[in-house]
């Protein structure tokens, strides 16, 4: 059987062609997953923070206050009323 230059560089155009069109999908698939990974991260974070903020926020009848100062070894304790 007899091929000719150019049937040998069709062959060839082809499969570059099909090599190159199957790696640009899996690189495609592949930015597509990180960008949903990336996206999802940031859901959660953005979710913690919004709990963390619900838990810390004041509630009514809250009287607790918070002073900046070292305690002296002793720990005082409010009578129950």
């Amino acid at each position: 059987m007899k091929t000719s230059l150019k049937t040998l560089f069709a062959i060839a155009f082809f499969g570059a062609f099909t090599a190159t069109s199957c790696s640009e999908k899996k690189a495609d698939d592949a930015a597509t997953a990180t960008e949903n990974a990336a996206s999802d991260a940031g859901d959660a974070m953005g979710n913690a923070v919004d709990s963390a903020k619900a838990d810390i926020a004041r509630e009514p009848g809250d009287t607790a206050v918070v002073q900046n100062q070292p305690a002296d070894k002793v720990v005082e304790e409010v009578p129950a009323k």
